[in-house]
């Protein structure tokens, strides 16, 4: 290899021991055309990822962290629900050193280093995985570098993952999303997380934010000239002042006693000034623990949506469980009692639900979803029951601790965090049960098929 170019770069490299001023070797070959850098050479504007895990990942031009770092950041993640920013405040904190000389490029850490570091791992990992190569687009902005390959991996998890038969499942939902478009149900996703509606829907801005007003909007603002309209604008932009919310206790209306004159109410008038956002994420997961699929359910949950979503998972043959616990299985399954798909599928209630949440009158309920009426579900040598129907209740409360840190998250950014969060707990999960001398496993993929 001829090199015309041998270019030494002072950088900066942080590690578990803390941060450090380093240099590094930019190498050039006058023949190829090639710009070998730390992890990745640039052939024709495309960054090309060498094939291996290496020890030290570059996230920035001048910024190197050591692979031990990031996967400590990632624990934080997993464990203690840690974000980005509060990752790199640890680190200057607690690790990095105070006593550097003076160097070319700051030595602090950024959220987007942090981030960006494990955006990188992961994607190495997952196409070592695939026994692919990374490669990204070399120029434009740092933050839309890594969109395409993460926008595939979503893809691919959503579509070339279907889960093997499993004996139980339990679902449930709990409150995190992002920003989506404000039509209902429309999954396109925002073009920036500031707009109000998707490309798609780009249209509607320039509508009144009344629901049900179609009236062009007035420049500036985001209503009509209906003056209703213009007063609930004006609400709406007061009630972000502290100030509105003492005015609002003050001038409250005295309750109406029962002698007092009743007075007809106006019509309630909606409106959509803001951002609208993901109605919750629901889980399909295992009795042991195991996490089997997530969905963002963009509207709300929906019995339909939770069909559509049983049957998407569970789209092979001879794949679908034996019974599936839901908090509303009492509706769901009148609904799908004549579904040639849930034939010999037990759709119960989980028994805190069932024993708290349901009446005591709805026979239906009683006849069809009691878990008690199945024997296979009841437990031996002393324990009442042979699962735990309470787990998806109890892997939420995991989940829902990402609220705050995914809520501003693109679409794509957010689902990648969410799988890759998910897929480490799964492996922590099965090293935890193979500690505990349990093995548990899956029916096979029926015949012809693989993943």
């Amino acid at each position: 290899m001829m090199l015309k170019k041998c270019e030494v770069r002072n950088a900066a490299f942080f590690t578990v021991g803390g941060a450090y001023p380093v240099h590094s070797l930019h190498l050039k070959c006058e023949q190829c055309d090639v710009n070998y850098h730390h992890n990745f050479r640039v052939f024709k504007g495309q960054r090309i990822y060498h094939d291996t895990l290496p020890d030290i990942i570059q996230v920035g031009e001048h910024q190197f962290v050591e692979r031990k770092l990031i996967n400590l950041w990632i624990s934080m993640m997993l464990l203690a629900w840690t974000s980005a920013t509060n990752c790199a405040r640890m680190f200057s904190i607690s690790i990095a050193n105070d006593d550097l000389p003076a160097w070319q490029f700051n030595l602090s850490l950024t959220s987007e280093h942090v981030f960006d570091g494990f955006t990188i791992l992961c994607l190495l990992e997952d196409c070592l995985s695939q026994n692919q190569t990374l490669v990204v687009p070399h120029g434009g902005a740092a933050r839309d570098r890594f969109t395409e390959p993460v926008r595939l991996r979503n893809k691919r998890f959503r579509l070339c993952n279907p889960p093997r038969k499993i004996s139980v499942v339990v679902i449930d939902g709990v409150t995190v999303g992002h920003p989506c478009c404000g039509v209902p149900n429309c999954k396109v996703p925002l073009e920036n997380n500031r707009h109000r509606f998707c490309p798609d829907h780009l249209n509607l801005t320039s509508t009144c934010a009344i629901i049900g007003c179609a009236n062009p909007v007035i420049p500036g603002k985001r209503r009509c000239v209906v003056r209703e309209h213009q007063a609930i604008e004006g609400v709406h932009n007061a009630r972000g002042q502290a100030r509105f919310q003492l005015k609002e206790r003050y001038e409250r209306p005295i309750p109406v006693t029962a002698n007092s004159e009743a007075t007809a109410r106006k019509p309630r008038i909606r409106a959509q000034f803001g951002r609208q956002r993901t109605h919750n994420e629901q889980l399909f997961v295992a009795p042991c623990g195991m996490i089997i699929a997530r969905e963002t359910f963009f509207y709300a949950e929906a019995q339909y949506s939770v069909i559509e979503m049983i049957k998407r998972t569970y789209r092979l043959p001879s794949t679908m469980p034996d019974h599936i616990f839901f908090d509303n299985n009492c509706s769901i399954s009148k609904i799908v009692k004549n579904d040639p798909v849930f034939q010999n599928v037990g759709l119960t209630v989980d028994v805190f639900h069932f024993k708290c949440k349901h009446s005591e009158e709805d026979r239906f309920c009683r006849e069809n979803c009691d878990p008690s009426k199945y024997p296979e579900l009841l437990g031996e040598d002393g324990k009442p029951w042979y699962v735990n129907s309470s787990i998806a209740e109890q892997t939420n409360a995991w989940l829902g601790g990402y609220q705050a840190i995914c809520r501003e998250m693109s679409a794509h950014r957010y689902n990648f965090f969410l799988d890759e969060m998910i897929r480490r707990r799964n492996i922590m999960t099965k090293e935890k049960l193979a500690k505990e001398n349990c093995d548990p496993k899956m029916w096979p993929l029926p015949a012809g098929f693989s993943v």
